[in-house]
């Protein structure tokens, strides 16, 4: 059964990418902060580095996205009579036909607008493709020799391709061995840093998701006890809550211990960082599902509308980003006229492109299923 909490905490989390890519496009300090550099001003530190980064933690509202599909997919593969025939295409045209709207997306804004670099623009603007050659844009419609730059967010589509791949071993692990999996997640990802792995750091994300979902009633009977007293279950709540969101900023309220200058003293706390940023969602996703008020908070119209058309503002709200300060130029204005202009061009394209994959998904599905069920019986 799904999950509206996971959804608009999916939305959320989207928005975070968006404030997150918005702002360092266009506000120097904001920039400064993604690079862990030292800002001026006490609300520019307030929001750069301390619990409040979480409006704008962008990736790791990106590692909340993995833990969560292997959560949600895990919880759905393991009912009992789970279709992989029907799986693996319905799966196909949910990731693949947002992706190719994404590209179609993204070669229209490079057409509209000119992307010419100018002086005022941060470093981060300068790097980016002047053009969206063909090559790029079946590189990321493809998602499978890598993603181009012209669409920043789509890197993380291939790892989601991978892991849907693989689901039919995640499941089994999950099922076979949840704690060597976790364990073996968290020393990978802590690997993962001084190794310089992409493979490390990600897939366990999904795995410790996988492993979560799977075993996701006897975790919530366990802590059954806390919320049978409403008054302990809601103060153990908004604690937990707090503490989730603490370890997952920890990388930046405690980024003034970290010595720059040595490889040893940054990849070390980044090793201990990655572990809170992955311990803190573990935790965030558990507060979401069970702490009621947030729970009930999460089930209002405004955060089931945006998680309803998350992935697409996931998809294209990069070039629209990108777009607009080219033809802008960097500032306060401009931030907020690409957050209102992505969350539009998001609602436009999940009537238009995204909805369509879903049903087109679920139909697929359908037929694959009902195939076996009125095939004729051999004599």
């Amino acid at each position: 059964m799904r999950k509206t909490e996971l959804d608009s905490l999916r939305g959320i989390a989207a928005l975070a990418v968006l404030l997150y890519h918005a702002t360092a496009a266009s506000i120097p300090a904001f920039f400064d902060g993604a690079d862990l550099l030292p800002v001026e001003g006490f609300w520019n530190n307030a929001l750069m580095y301390s619990p409040l980064r979480i409006f704008t933690a962008g990736p790791e509202a990106v590692w909340l996205f993995f833990a969560l599909s292997g959560f949600v997919l895990v919880r759905s593969a393991a009912r009992p009579g789970y279709r992989w025939d029907a799986y693996y295409p319905s799966r196909i045209i949910r990731l693949y036909l947002p992706v190719i709207g994404a590209v179609l997306v993204t070669a229209l804004v490079f057409w509209l607008i000119p992307h010419t670099p100018r002086p005022e623009f941060n470093r981060m603007v300068i790097g980016l493709p002047s053009s969206y050659s063909v090559e790029s844009a079946l590189a990321d419609a493809t998602l499978v020799t890598g993603t181009s730059i012209a669409n920043v967010p789509l890197w993380s589509l291939q790892w989601e391709v991978l892991f849907s791949l693989l689901l039919p071993v995640a499941v089994r692990i999950a099922r076979r061995f949840p704690w060597i999996s976790v364990s073996v997640g968290m020393i990978a990802s802590v690997a993962s840093v001084w190794t310089g792995s992409l493979f490390l750091l990600y897939m366990p994300m999904f795995v410790i998701g996988a492993v979560l979902g799977y075993h996701w009633e006897a975790i919530a009977e366990r802590l059954s006890g806390l919320r049978a007293n409403k008054v302990v279950g809601n103060a153990v709540g908004a604690v937990a809550f707090v503490v989730a969101v603490c370890l997952i900023t920890a990388a930046y309220s405690f980024n003034f211990v970290v010595d720059r200058d040595s490889e040893t003293s940054v990849n070390l706390f980044s090793s201990v960082f990655t572990v809170s940023k992955i311990v803190g969602i573990v935790v965030l996703l558990g507060v979401v599902m069970l702490w009621a008020p947030l729970r009930s908070l999460l089930q209002l119209k405004p955060f089931v509308a945006l998680g309803k058309i998350s992935f697409s503002l996931y998809l294209t709200h990069g070039p629209i980003v990108i777009g607009m300060l080219f033809l802008l130029g960097p500032g306060k204005r401009t931030t907020i006229i690409q957050i209102g202009l992505s969350l539009v061009v998001a609602i436009i394209f999940y009537f238009l492109v995204e909805r369509g994959a879903h049903r087109l998904s679920r139909r697929v599905a359908q037929s694959i299923r009902s195939e076996e069920r009125t095939a004729p019986v051999m004599a």
